[in-house]
């Protein structure tokens, strides 16, 4: 588990009582941090020595939206009869519950507090589908007989294997997994090099404070867990082996009310403060068991809703956000789900093996037109850990998002010093149709051999035999340049993907020479060939818009 000092840190900002499952549940915002007993000059108090080297490695300043909430305000609430069950520092505020709704008014009315808002209000079970029917069926036979076993398809697939091969599986990464829950993920053969090897740091249920994530009814958050790290010697093999885990239950089956976005947004400040690398999420959210607080298309704009909110403070402190694209596209609804539509959030469709799109997969682009779902992975059929013991096979983007996550750990783990925007960014650029993106496959497949490749240089094929070519990716004009000689007598040709010559000219200069009014072409993949009395130079070209 956690060094000691994580677990004191953590449970000493989140001391929770047991919740009244009769009792209704707020979200009591603060108007500030005043009269705080923790200081920014001293983050070691509420934050993990992983952490704060995540962003001093990453030049990202330790500032008051860092320190946990006032305890002063905290006690105040305690005071007016009320059960405080979790703070956020990033929301500032605190989930609390309690049978005298007439008290939310003079709770209101407290200069400290700037909002109730009701997150909850039954323990009704949820008539909504909260996961792709998932029609598990047995492993299956197959030829495969390589290390990968069943998982060989949703591993070369995107050549996660290369980074394998490369020898980086995780190891000395930290994921935190926000789930629904682990059952008996203490106990299934998948699992047993995690627990044997101390690589399960830590688990928080979110959900119902103090149980235990692993003996109960709720899975999806196991097979999640074995996408990301199981293994069965010739049978199966997920994608970061060797990485630690943090297990966080959030998501509560028995209802869909709003509290699960705050638990979300709990769980991720947890991730924050014990030095999490990556966060996988296999959830979302849009609609609710009251249709009162469902989400609208208009609320999918990456800013509106509390889930994407605490999302993109997740991407602020440092860390990567993937999270499933939805499992949307076969019903009315029809789009990505919540916090999905965050712009620094890696949301993932799901796609067959003959690499077409699932008909279940979210659709994007968000509501304020930016690509959406960001990139595709193998979501049909995936093979993942199965209660009793074999390997099963399911659907859903929930599966696809792991896959990702996993291989995305094992990259940062080939390249430690880029940020986690710079990770983004490759993982997106390595995606088969980059420069053609669609609302099915977003930037498309993802190929984590050539993001390592990308990872290693921050410009692509831009000078070769002592040409210079500027800029690359291009949007409406191509500097050509030698370091050593002139341009005499030289044939420059463009040719696109089918092989047409688009642009042909010959020159003869002694200095540079700029190819300008390429605004006309196409965005896309180009071939720029240059061609002299003696040899011929071919460069790929890029152009962005």
């Amino acid at each position: 588990m956690l060094k000691q000092k994580y677990i004191n840190i953590l449970f000493l900002l989140w001391a929770f009582i047991i919740p009244n499952m009769n009792a209704q549940k707020y979200f009591i915002a603060f108007t500030d941090k005043a009269n705080n007993t923790f200081s920014t000059n001293s983050p070691e108090a509420f934050l993990s020595q992983r952490a704060m080297q995540r962003r001093a490695k990453q030049n990202i300043n330790i500032t008051e939206e860092d320190l946990p909430v006032s305890q002063f305000y905290l006690d105040s609430l305690k005071k007016m009869n009320v059960n405080v069950l979790w703070p956020s520092k990033w929301l500032n505020g605190a989930i609390i519950e309690t049978n005298n709704t007439t008290l939310i008014d003079t709770i209101t009315r407290v200069s400290f507090i700037s909002d109730a808002r009701l997150i909850w209000k039954s323990n009704l079970k949820s008539s909504i589908s909260k996961f792709q029917s998932q029609n598990p069926t047995a492993s299956l036979k197959s030829d495969v007989t390589n290390l990968y076993g069943q998982a060989y398809n949703q591993t070369v697939t995107i050549n996660g294997h290369l980074l394998h091969q490369e020898g980086y599986e995780g190891k000395g990464m930290l994921i935190a997994v926000i789930d629904n829950g682990f059952g008996h993920a203490d106990e299934l053969p998948a699992f047993n090099h995690l627990w044997n090897n101390n690589q399960i740091k830590a688990s928080v249920d979110i959900v119902s404070p103090g149980s235990d994530v692993f003996h109960s009814e709720y899975t999806h958050g196991m097979y999640v867990l074995s996408v990301l790290g199981g293994y069965l010697d010739g049978e199966f093999k997920g994608a970061a082996t060797e990485a630690d885990y943090i297990l966080l239950r959030t998501e509560d089956d028995n209802s869909e009310y709003p509290i699960e976005e705050y638990n979300w947004v709990i769980a991720a400040e947890y991730a924050d403060s014990a030095g999490v690398d990556v966060i996988n999420s296999s959830l979302g959210y849009y609609e609710f068991n009251d249709a009162t607080f469902n989400h609208t298309y208009e609320d999918m704009d990456g800013q509106t809703t509390i889930c994407v909110t605490g999302a993109e403070k997740a991407f602020s402190k440092g860390m990567l956000v993937v999270n499933s694209a939805g499992n949307e596209g076969s019903n009315p609804w029809k789009y990505i789900i919540t916090p999905a539509d965050g712009k620094n959030i890696l949301s993932v469709a799901a796609m067959v093996t003959d690499s077409t799109k699932t008909s279940f997969s979210s659709y994007g682009p968000s509501y304020d037109g930016r690509v959406k779902p960001d990139i595709t992975a193998l979501g049909a059929q995936a093979a993942v850990q199965g209660i009793s013991g074999s390997i099963i096979h399911l659907n859903g983007t929930s599966f696809s998002a792991p896959i990702i996550a996993g291989f995305a750990t094992c990259l940062w783990q080939a390249k430690p010093n880029i940020s986690n925007k710079e990770l983004l960014q490759i993982i997106k650029r390595s995606s088969h149709q980059y420069y053609t993106p669609d609302d099915s496959f977003g930037y498309g497949i993802a190929n984590f051999y050539r993001a390592l490749d990308l990872s290693s240089s921050t410009s692509e094929l831009q000078s070769k035999n002592g040409f210079r070519v500027t800029p690359n990716p291009f949007s409406n004009k191509i500097e050509i340049s030698h370091h050593t000689k002139n341009l005499l007598n030289l044939n420059i040709s463009i040719y696109d993907i089918t092989g047409n010559i688009v642009y042909q000219e010959n020159i003869s200069t002694t200095n540079k020479h700029t190819i300008n009014n390429l605004d006309k072409l196409c965005r896309g993949m180009y071939v720029l060939q240059l061609k002299d009395a003696n040899q011929k130079y071919s460069f790929k070209i890029i152009k962005t818009k």
